[in-house]
């Protein structure tokens, strides 16, 4: 009766027998067909060990070996504490900030990480830097040439000063489906209400030309100086007195006609018409939007007889001979010829304009609409002058922008500065500190 024990030698008696039919060829070779590489992978861990051993050794008597980063210039940081340095004139010398270690070395901005041992032993200066200068600089390819978009937010229900707040957007720009040839009807802290149409805001004195234009059911966007003060300034929306109201003015179409009344000339050939200003050397050409006002100013009345204030139709034919007035009201020619449509913001949705630099120093001015919760993605700006900057500011993360403050375009002498993802705006004063950055 087998026991166990040789059943288990049989067993490993066969499969030993075809292991080595397999391998060499010969089911009763003496030799193990697996005994070559057991003994490599003994040999090869035992001289793995006695190597690690010796290094451990060498390491433990002789630490610190790097001095790769003794280089003039050369940035270090210390592994194990996080402290940066600059090695200049022999000795390690810490910095404040990131930015002040790239102007002190003058190189690449290349970190060396070493260990506090290879350090051990190099002298020590004293601090130098900038204080409050960025430790974040964002990538050359990752700064901002995109336009710029400022919203509007009106007050908020219970603030403890309700006032209209702005938001500052880097690298954003209003969706291209809408429409460029709309307007915003805005009011300002001083109540004042300003229509801004292409790259420009126009004043309007009084509720009088907001009704002119056909706005007097749209509640104006309460807006912050800060968002109205860097859109140009263009002429009041406002009719002019003209000089000598009243007085007779030149003959039209065979009968007398006064200074300040309206006339509208039309053609039904062309199914055209043109209105015109009665002024003392002749007849102006308005447009629909001067028109609208001049038929809307309280001393319009004065040049009509108790019935309504209405143009005067006269045809084709009835300005033959009339003059061109050389003395008009210079607003007429800087409005548009038609009230502009208004971009008129939904409780859902915030006022904004879209800032395009499109050349030769001039800034292309666009209007829009954005959802109102875009202010939410913004941070409050670190350092904010109510009513000159904004209230918040939203920069892509790890990106910023180049930015050069021009008092003309003509201006030569010009400051550059880096906004950070921050929103906060650092000073460089020449091109070769942006260099040094590595912003060449």
């Amino acid at each position: 009766m087998q026991s166990k024990k040789d059943q288990v030698q049989a067993y490993f008696y066969v499969v030993g027998r075809l292991v080595a039919a397999v391998v060499h060829g010969k089911p009763d070779v003496l030799v193990q067909p697996n005994r070559r590489l057991n003994t490599g992978t003994m040999f090869g861990v035992i001289i793995g060990l006695i190597i690690a051993g010796i290094c451990g050794v060498v390491g433990l008597f002789l630490p610190g070996g790097n001095d790769s980063w003794r280089m003039p210039g050369a940035i270090v940081m210390n592994e194990d504490t996080g402290a940066r340095y600059v090695f200049l004139n022999g000795e390690l010398r810490p910095v404040l900030n990131y930015s002040s270690a790239r102007l002190a070395s003058g190189g690449n901005g290349a970190i060396h990480e070493v260990s506090q041992a290879s350090l051990d032993g190099t002298p020590v200066g004293q601090p130098i830097g900038i204080p409050g200068a960025p430790d974040a600089l964002p990538k050359a390819e990752d700064l901002s040439t995109g336009p710029w978009v400022v919203c509007a937010q009106p007050p908020q229900d219970g603030a403890e000063q309700p006032r209209p707040s702005t938001t500052l957007f880097i690298g954003r720009s209003i969706p291209a489906n809408q429409p460029d040839d709309r307007a915003l009807l805005v009011r300002a802290p001083d109540k004042t209400i300003y229509l801004v149409w292409h790259g420009k805001r126009y004043r309007l004195p009084s509720r009088t030309e907001v009704a002119a234009l056909g706005y007097g059911q749209v509640e104006p966007v309460e807006v912050d100086t800060a968002w109205l003060n860097p859109i140009p300034q263009g002429p009041d929306i406002e009719a002019e007195r003209p000089p000598g109201l009243g007085t007779p003015g030149p003959e039209i179409d065979g009968n007398p006609s006064l200074v300040g009344q309206l006339y509208r000339m039309k053609n039904p050939a062309l199914d055209s018409e043109q209105l015109y200003l009665v002024l003392s050397d002749g007849v102006l050409p308005l447009t629909r939007t001067a028109a609208a006002l001049y038929l809307a100013a309280p001393f319009t009345k004065e040049v009509y007889d108790a019935g309504a204030v209405a143009p005067i139709d006269v045809g084709p034919a009835a300005m033959n001979g009339v003059p061109t007035s050389g003395s008009g009201p210079e607003f007429v020619d800087g409005l548009p010829d038609r009230p502009p449509p208004l971009a008129n913001p939904q409780p859902n949705e915030t006022a904004c304009l879209e800032y395009t630099m499109i050349g030769g120093g001039r800034v292309k001015i666009r209007p829009g609409l954005l959802p109102v919760d875009v202010h939410r993605q913004a941070m409050p700006a670190s350092v904010h002058y109510a009513g000159k900057t904004a209230d918040r500011v939203a920069v892509p993360a790890g990106g910023g922008v180049l930015a050069v403050h021009q008092s003309t375009p003509e201006s030569v002498l010009n400051t550059i500065y880096l906004i950070t993802e921050t929103g906060v705006r650092y000073p460089l004063v020449t091109a070769d500190v942006a260099a040094a950055l590595g912003y060449s």
